[in-house]
């Protein structure tokens, strides 16, 4: 009642800060930077203080520090809706009230069905039960105290027998090559192995086929022994190992798809939920699955779907015949409380713009990997920058640090708290940095929107490697496989795309505001199971925490360069040469669509003739070259924005209100380049550029209203998208305009 009472009194002084709680070919490859001695966004005279900013906040992070949260969090399972995952979010609390932050938390009811009985039998040839929990390990404590069971949330519930089909990775080509086979899947029993796509859709796919059950293992070609030895003696997955997760096809709580779930919201009836799967869902181990495949008859399986189990894999179907249950909470008993914890410094001059840092709390299993590293990531960050403001270095935005629930079970909790505060992001959102697993070992990597990833290859300079004393970036750059031009002449870094399955999703999705993951990673086969333990990350993750400090120095310095910059270091030059590298892409592959409907090849003609009249190559080109004038325009103004803001800053002491209206107009670049009307099929996101792909839910899918017309072999709706394509660059554009019209009146 207490923490209740707090959390309100602080939601109401949050309310009073006006914090609600509830380019052209020829370009050059990046904007230049500001002037000598400051970072992008910077004037000189502030580039001195700044440094010493990022030094206090540098210096306020500790391996050892870092160990003994990351412990603490990863002393019990916790997953969303449970006691360990309450304990989770007071220890938050604790730690962040006790560095002098304002800190509490909203209430969620999520619609969350846990498990009451979960069994797979293997009726025939010579009955079995599969062992499905993992066994407990004498070597790590962690394993030895409650077990979370073996499911997958949003498991359709009740029970079904069938013959068995091994169905490869379980997508749509997949079955196709059974359809060639002559194998149906209909009433059968499926199996397919983790990998290449969300393993909701993998659930999607088979269930439209009209399986019975779906069972998904990891196959110990991917993260078991074929990769190393297996935990504990090595870092990959066990033969008893299970990748838990959601199989959720929905975004957010699918109980409430117009509005917030808190208490006393109106629910969705459990048999009209959307994106929730009508059949039984359950992950097992590759140990237990060889005892359903391994007795398969029927053709022997493609070379490339061939595992790493001990004998030929063949597709089915039967001899092998099992049964699958899986009875879940209904009711008022599938719903659970869950909890975002928020805390905030308000910034010094622009307290009405907000960057954002976040992490999800919860976990299927201890979760030292995911995401306890993440989790103290944020709390080493708000403490550093509470500690930097106890020294007098206060941020001049207001900076937000989040901690999220129910992640795991759809990106739920953290899309939740979007929603509800949609109107004052818009108003008020900078920037949002996503910690997700960000250490399991020591090679770095990231992914951002376009106009972040510049700040990321600089951030990572000023940050040391741990292992070699070398920064970030030369460890990073010297590592990379995929490689293109920083703008100096040197070999940098690839930045990836964001995709979905993470809560920059809400943000960057769904309102439009720029984001950035990045972490640690290394060779592991824990993900998902009992043995994501603080005694894996100790013997092969992380030994000593130096990269848990190490990822958090990171994320420490991005936000304080997006906190204090008087121009935010947003890199539009970068953003026009992206958007015409993905555009180049989608128009060869247009192209090549556009050849194969003209000679009738097979398949692309009944595509498009179900996406209705097809268009013509030629109306596509000229559709296309529209585009490209557009985004030349886009491109023109992004630079010449970057060389009045470099002269502005060069010169006289910036002035503040300035910055925030030059700034005002720069963040309305992001959101004109979302739709009000979101993208086909799926209403909810609206972010113009990239988007989750429907087809793997993870992957990054660049132009994605224009790229699902031509998937669907329709040329012509994927001239209009790339109509309303130029529309918004055309408006992205001109508020780029309105922002070189200030700095040139100032």
């Amino acid at each position: 009642m207490q923490r209740e009472r707090a959390a309100r009194e602080l939601r109401a002084a949050f309310m009073a800060a006006s914090l609600l709680l509830a380019g052209p070919a020829g370009a050059q490859q990046t904007e230049p930077s500001s002037p000598a001695s400051a970072p992008r966004g910077f004037a000189i005279e502030v580039g001195s203080s700044q440094a010493e900013f990022e030094r206090v906040l540098v210096e306020s992070i500790w391996a050892d520090s870092a160990a003994r949260w990351a412990r603490g969090l990863a002393a019990r399972p916790h997953v969303a809706g449970t006691p360990g995952q309450i304990a989770t979010r007071d220890s938050v609390v604790e730690w962040l009230g006790a560095a002098g932050l304002e800190v509490g938390y909203d209430s969620l009811v999520l619609y969350m069905p846990h498990p009451e009985r979960v069994a797979v039998e293997r009726l025939s040839p010579e009955p079995m039960t599969l062992e499905l929990l993992e066994p407990a390990l004498a070597s790590d404590p962690a394993t030895q105290g409650e077990a979370v069971p073996v499911f997958s949330a949003y498991s359709g519930t009740g029970s079904a027998e069938g013959e068995v089909v091994f169905v490869n990775y379980g997508l749509p080509a997949d079955y196709q090559l059974l359809d060639s086979l002559g194998v149906s899947v209909a009433g059968k029993v499926l199996v397919a192995r983790y990998g290449r796509s969300f393993r909701g859709i993998k659930a999607r796919e088979a269930e439209k086929r009209g399986a019975a059950a779906l069972l998904l293992y990891s196959d110990p070609a991917s993260d078991g022994f074929e990769r190393g030895e297996v935990y504990p003696g090595g870092p990959m997955r066990p033969p008893r190992g299970v990748q838990r997760g959601s199989v959720l096809n929905a975004t957010g709580d699918p109980s409430t798809p117009t509005e917030p779930s808190v208490p006393g919201a109106a629910r969705v009836p459990e048999e009209r939920m959307r994106g929730v799967p009508g059949i039984p869902v359950v992950p097992v181990g590759y140990g237990a699955i060889a005892e359903l495949i391994g007795p398969l008859g029927g053709p022997e399986v493609p070379e490339s779907w061939q595992g790493g189990l001990g004998f030929t894999y063949r597709v089915g179907p039967g001899p092998t015949v099992a049964r699958v249950e899986v009875q879940t909470e209904r009711g008022d008993a599938a719903y659970h409380p869950a909890f975002n914890t928020i805390a905030a410094i308000p910034g010094t001059t622009w307290p009405d713009e907000w960057v954002i840092i976040g992490a999800h709390r919860d976990a299927w299993s201890p979760g030292s990997i995911d995401n306890v590293s993440g989790t103290t990531s944020v709390v080493a960050v708000a403490r550093a920058f509470a500690a930097a403001a106890a020294r007098g270095f206060r941020p001049r935005r207001t900076v937000v640090f989040a901690t999220w629930d129910a992640e795991e079970w759809g990106v739920i909790g953290s899309i939740e708290w979007v929603e509800a505060n949609a109107e004052r992001l818009r108003a008020s959102g900078v920037a949002y940095i996503n910690q997700d697993a960000v250490v399991s070992g020591s090679r770095f990597g990231g992914g951002a929107s376009p106009e972040m990833k510049s700040l990321l290859l600089e951030v990572v300079r000023e940050v040391a490697d741990p292992e070699t004393g070398r920064s970030v970036y030369e460890e990073w750059r010297e590592r990379s496989v995929a490689a293109g031009s920083d703008g100096t002449g040197e070999v940098a870094p690839s930045v990836g795309d964001l995709g979905g399955g993470s809560d920059h999703k809400g943000f960057y999705q769904h309102i439009g505001i720029p984001a950035l993951g990045f972490g640690f990673g290394g060779r592991g086969g824990v993900y998902h199971s009992m043995y994501d333990t603080p005694t894996w990350m100790e013997r092969f993750g992380d030994p000593g925490y130096r990269y848990h400090a190490t990822v958090a120095r990171i994320a420490a310095v991005a936000m304080a360069r997006l906190a204090n910059a008087d121009v935010i270091p947003l890199d539009h030059v970068s953003m026009a040469r992206i958007i015409r590298e993905r555009l180049d892409k989608l128009e060869a592959d247009a192209m090549e669509v556009a050849g194969a409907l003209q000679t009738g090849e097979p398949g692309i003609g009944d595509a498009a003739a179900e996406g209705g009249p097809n268009g013509s190559a030629a109306e596509l080109r000229a559709d296309l070259l529209a585009l490209r004038e557009r985004l030349a325009l886009f491109g023109a103004e992004a630079e010449a924005v970057a060389a009045a803001r470099n002269e502005w800053l060069a010169g006289a002491p910036p002035d503040p209100r300035t910055a925030g209206l030059v700034n005002s107009r720069l963040r309305e670049v992001g959101f004109a380049l979302t739709s009000d009307k979101g993208l086909p099929g799926d209403s909810w996101s609206r972010q113009v550029l990239f988007a989750s792909d429907p087809d793997n839910g993870y992957a990054a899918l660049p132009l994605p209203a224009a790229r699902l017309a031509l998937r669907a072999g329709n040329l012509r709706e994927m001239g209009h998208r790339l109509r309303a394509l130029g529309g918004s660059l055309e408006r992205a554009a001109g508020f780029l305009a309105e922002a070189r019209g200030v700095l040139e009146k100032r």
